[in-house]
């Protein structure tokens, strides 16, 4: 599970199970005599137990100044305030080869565990099945199926206006230093990457560079180590470029030269299309459906990590836009059809 948005969608999974399943014990104990006791975790404390040791804390490195999703951030929150991690790593440090713990040997520190998973995961529903969080997720899906239809109504109708698209994806960050020191880098950096990319896109508007760019998509996302950075998508007239790759590099080098003054970074996605197993980019004919759908792969995966973990933007600014839909053909009936 090394997508971001499978290991987000996980948590969310799992927060639901949690509300399905309010009687689950956590942990049968069976006292055995003689001060032993017997302790077997039902699949529900083994998930719990598997996603905080495995994911949580490298999500909340990855996602350090953003707000979850509500099933996410209700797991996320009572996790951290009931010290569940350091109860793994406790019982961990056991080396326990079986489900037998002794009365004043080790079942104390399994006895913990028990007792912090309980607690925790009984706040979780109680928080989970609230009329507040219950609105808030309603609001969140609601949000994120309007974003996913637009989306999938603007690449269609790219494709119902030109027969063959060009399609680039380029990351544009900054080289390294920009990531996130303290809390007064936080508007700052958020800032200069938002001042940059309105450069960007303004400029393209003017520069002849951009003519054959017909569409974009774009979303902003801050990890710890590459800091604030974009995910851009070009859509170009099939017709008018031939070449991806050095397309895409031009681009890369108009962002690192002229926008940033070098200080940023950029990574040509269109030059390492053989390492994607399901490849969405490049040139894609109206009549590809497969490129098509692998392309709206790609697009909606933004969408999907802006709804599990939403970047907190200053000032109401924008992490996620897109091209306006074009209108439905008139005329000649049917599509143009490239050579």
């Amino acid at each position: 599970m090394n997508n971001l948005s499978d290991q987000l969608a996980h948590i969310g999974q799992l927060t639901q199970t949690i509300i399905s399943q309010p009687n689950d014990p956590l942990y049968i104990v069976t006292d055995q005599g003689n001060g032993l006791l017997q302790v077997q975790p039902t699949q529900l404390a083994i998930s719990i137990g598997h996603t905080v040791e495995q994911y949580l804390y490298a999500l909340l490195e990855q996602f350090p100044i953003h707000d979850f999703h509500p099933f996410i951030g209700v797991f996320i929150r009572n996790v951290v305030d009931f010290n569940l991690k350091p109860a793994l790593d406790g019982h961990r440090s056991l080396n326990k080869t079986n489900d037998l713990y002794q009365i004043g040997v080790d079942y104390e520190v399994m006895l913990d565990l028990i007792i912090r998973m309980r607690t925790c995961v009984k706040q979780i529903l109680e928080v989970a099945q609230s009329s507040e969080i219950k609105e808030l997720v309603h609001k969140a899906q609601r949000t994120a199926k309007k974003n996913h239809e637009g989306m999938m109504r603007y690449i269609d109708s790219l494709f119902e206006h030109y027969s063959r698209l060009q399609v680039i994806r380029i990351d544009l960050g900054y080289n390294k230093g920009n990531t996130i020191q303290s809390l007064s880098d936080i508007t700052h950096k958020f800032w200069e990457a938002k001042h940059d990319f309105k450069h960007l896109m303004n400029n393209a508007k003017m520069n002849s560079l951009f003519d054959p760019v017909v569409g974009y998509i774009w979303s902003l996302e801050y990890g710890p180590e590459k800091g604030f950075h974009y995910h851009l998508i070009l859509f170009l007239d099939g017709s008018l470029v031939r070449d991806d790759v050095c397309f895409a590099w031009t681009v890369g080098e108009y962002w690192h030269s002229v926008i940033t003054n070098r200080r940023g970074t950029y990574w040509n996605c269109n030059a390492h299309k053989k390492d994607y197993k399901q490849c969405g980019i490049g040139l894609i004919h109206y009549s590809e459906v497969e490129k098509i759908n692998y392309l709206k792969q790609t697009a909606a995966y933004l969408i999907k990590v802006d709804y599990y973990a939403r970047l907190m933007a200053e000032g109401n600014g924008r992490t996620f836009g897109r091209g306006k839909i074009l209108p439905p053909r008139t005329g000649s009936v049917g599509r143009p059809r490239a050579a």
